[in-house]
């Protein structure tokens, strides 16, 4: 399938400079969205995995599907602030455009990170050291798509431009 032909690409969003690749289309369509979930579970070596571990917010979307799909659980990685007051670890890191910070609950086992797009990687490196000090051993990271900005990673894109 050609995954390419359901993502849009939006100039200068969020920020001057930065194009978007909306993928908006693709989980639109049952068929691409569907196929592009078996294509990112064929990446990753997710035997032994307990937890498939979403990036908000559009990590959510693959990760509770690849979750459900799987068998397995599924946990959050949100923004500071968004999830319950409880015991939570957090990590800021650097953006292509900005800073952030996100958070996880503590737990324990293997899991694979889930995002839709890796761009710089500093989203997918903060959220692999936030599993590990939240006690998570990380065996594996997919995003649906790589917009090319780094060249050496160990993430499993789907879709490379």
């Amino acid at each position: 399938m050609e995954y390419k032909e359901f993502i849009k690409d939006i100039p200068d969003h969020p920020v001057k400079g930065i194009v978007y690749k909306d993928i908006q289309p693709l989980i639109g369509d049952a068929h691409a969205f569907k196929h592009s979930l078996v294509g990112m579970k064929q990446l990753c070596n997710f035997v032994g995995v307990d937890y498939w571990v979403g990036i908000e917010s559009r990590g959510f979307i693959f990760a509770a599907a690849l979750a459900d799909h799987s068998y397995d659980g599924f946990k959050m990685i949100r923004k500071k602030g968004k999830l319950p007051p409880s015991d939570l670890v957090s990590m800021e890191y650097g953006l292509e455009y900005g800073r952030d910070c996100i958070e996880m609950e503590k737990g324990s086992g293997r899991v694979i990170i889930v995002d839709d797009v890796y761009a710089t990687g500093g989203t997918m490196t903060a959220a692999k050291l936030l599993c590990e000090l939240a006690g998570y051993e990380v065996v594996d990271s997919v995003c649906l798509l790589e917009i090319g900005l780094t060249e050496k990673h160990d993430t499993k894109c789907l879709i490379s431009y």
